[in-house]
Order: C-alpha cells, then sequence, then structure tokens
C-alpha cells in the first residue's frame, strides 16, 4: 500500500512570481491545492455504478453480474449512469484598468487573473472537462471553444500568455457576445475587476442565464484598492480615459472611498447572488485558492 502523499506547504505567492511560464506557474498552484487540504476529486472512471435491472435478451453479457446470479439464480445486469462532462468558459478582462500593481503586489491583476484561469482549466482538463476561452476588451476580441485535450490547455494557456492589456471594456458587450457562441447550459468563470456599469453587467449575466448557464465571477483586485492605504496627496490617473487626471488628498477621500467601493462590491456579490452564482474576492497578494474550490463546488453541484 502506497504511502499517503504528504501535503505541500502553503502557496508561496513569491515563488509563483518567480516561475518562469504560466504553464508551470498553474501546475505549481493545482498541485498545492489537490495536495493540501483539499482532497482531489479525481475518480479514475467517467462512469459510476447506479443500480441493477433484470436481463433481457440482446444485454451485453460482460454486465451480468454472476455473483448476483450464484445468490439468486437469475440473471441482473449493471446499469452506469455515466458523468457528463462539463463545459467550462473562461473569461478574462483584458482591459487597461486590469494592467496594474501596487507595491504591495508582486502581480499586475492581469497577470494574476492569468494564473488563476490557467490553473483553473488544467483542473477542468484533469477532470475531463472541456475548457473554452473569450478575452473581453471593448468586445469579445477571442474565443476558443471548448476542449478537453492536453493540447487544447497548452492551446489555452498560450492565448492568456499573449494578451496585451489595454484601452476600455465593455464587458457587458462581451459577454453578450459570448451568450451567442457559448453551448447551453455550460459554466462561464470571469475575471475582471468588474468596473462596468452593474445595470448593463446585470442585463448580459442574465442573458447568460436565459441558457442555464452557471456563473462564477473572480473579482480580481489590488490590495490598494481595497485598503486604499495612502499616506499622502497625488494625481490620479484613469487608465481608461486617456488624459482624465485627479489630485486627490489621500487621507482626506480614504473614509468616503471605502465606503463607495464597499457598497459597489455588495451590490456586485448581490447580482451574482440573486442569479444563482457566486462572486469570489481575489486579492493580489493573497493566495488565490478559494477560485478553485468554488469552481469544484459548482461542478459537484451540476454533476
Amino acid at each position: 500500500m502506497a504511502a499517503p502523499r504528504k501535503p505541500l506547504p502553503p502557496l508561496d505567492m513569491t515563488l509563483l512570481a518567480e516561475l518562469p511560464d504560466l504553464a508551470l506557474q498553474a501546475r505549481y498552484m493545482v498541485e498545492g491545492f489537490l495536495s493540501g487540504q483539499h482532497r482531489s476529486p479525481q475518480k479514475g472512471s467517467s462512469v459510476e455504478f447506479a443500480e441493477y435491472r433484470a436481463y433481457q435478451p440482446g444485454d451485453d453479457l460482460r454486465r451480468v453480474d454472476w455473483r448476483l446470479y450464484g445468490r439468486t439464480d437469475r440473471l441482473h445486469v449493471k446499469q452506469y449512469e455515466e458523468e457528463t462532462q462539463l463545459r467550462v468558459f473562461m473569461v478574462l478582462d483584458t482591459s487597461a484598468s486590469m494592467d496594474f500593481a501596487s507595491p504591495q503586489s508582486k502581480f499586475r491583476k492581469i497577470i494574476f487573473a492569468r494564473i488563476v484561469l490557467a490553473a483553473l482549466a488544467l483542473l477542468a482538463q484533469r477532470q475531463r472537462d472541456a475548457v473554452g476561452l473569450g478575452l473581453a476588451g471593448a468586445s469579445l476580441t477571442d474565443f476558443m471553444r471548448a476542449r478537453s485535450s492536453p493540447s487544447h490547455w497548452r492551446g489555452f494557456v498560450a492565448k492568456l500568455e499573449a494578451v496585451i492589456p489595454g484601452g476600455g471594456t465593455s464587458l457587458a458587450d462581451s459577454l453578450e457576445s459570448l451568450a451567442e457562441l457559448a453551448p447551453p447550459r455550460s459554466l462561464v468563470v470571469i475575471a475582471s475587476d468588474f468596473y462596468e456599469d452593474l445595470d448593463r453587467l446585470g442585463a448580459a449575466l442574465r442573458r447568460l442565464r436565459y441558457d442555464h448557464h452557471d456563473l462564477i465571477g473572480l473579482h480580481v483586485l489590488d490590495p490598494l484598492e481595497i485598503d486604499f492605504d495612502l499616506d499622502d496627496r497625488g494625481t490620479f490617473v484613469d487608465a481608461e480615459q486617456l488624459g482624465f487626471r485627479m489630485k486627490l488628498d489621500a487621507q482626506a477621500v480614504r473614509k468616503g472611498y471605502l465606503e463607495r467601493f464597499g457598497k459597489f462590491c455588495g451590490e456586485l456579490d448581490d447580482l451574482f447572488r440573486l442569479l444563482g452564482g457566486e462572486c469570489v474576492r481575489l486579492r493580489t497578494d493573497q493566495a488565490p485558492m478559494n477560485a478553485l474550490a468554488e469552481y469544484l463546488a459548482h461542478r459537484n453541484q451540476r454533476l
């Protein structure tokens, strides 16, 4: 009997940042997740035994339970319930606001988001789920159909590595375009800072729910955006509205900023919950293991 695997230490964010490519970062994250407190859900088979039924002429004799026949003198065959392959579409916000990192974080938001999506895609591929990708800018700038092969995952990673963030975004328009392309009853995972009009975003998410898609929002934020712990005055530049600048005394506006930002996050959480989904807040200075756990929770609930 093989000895149990020794759990890996907690995810080392410095090591994660220093790994030379996205594929290695994703593998490090997934192995740490599966070897730690979360047991691997891999079954090794895509079918599970459901029940017996009486043998009927024409049934495959290999499915007859001969031990049961020996006890009952009657022929019964095993019925199996096939595990449904889940289709998962990852959506990455590629707008300029995602190209930000404060001194408190080792990752720009776009880099952090693509590591999380690559790790989720690897975990899905190991579960034999099919994974697709949508890149969201001012429109849906790229789309990969869902596949489950290892070569497809490598292509998925290559697409993510080639992303250059910039310009404005219309996440809502991108999601509405995705709704026209993604087969119904998929899982849609959206990695974004969600700096979007929530009414427009809500309409796009409801469009996805109309086709029975499940929704997970990965709210990717820099610690500065969450805590706003600046001590000095400065000029703040809007990354998506070029030329827009505002001089602010950070200490003077911090209280009002935190109130408005907390209200925004609460409304975003409520929007996903009202649609039966979940919004997972991810700080770029903390290990994002809860994103993988949320994916598995949705997968198990679906299957």
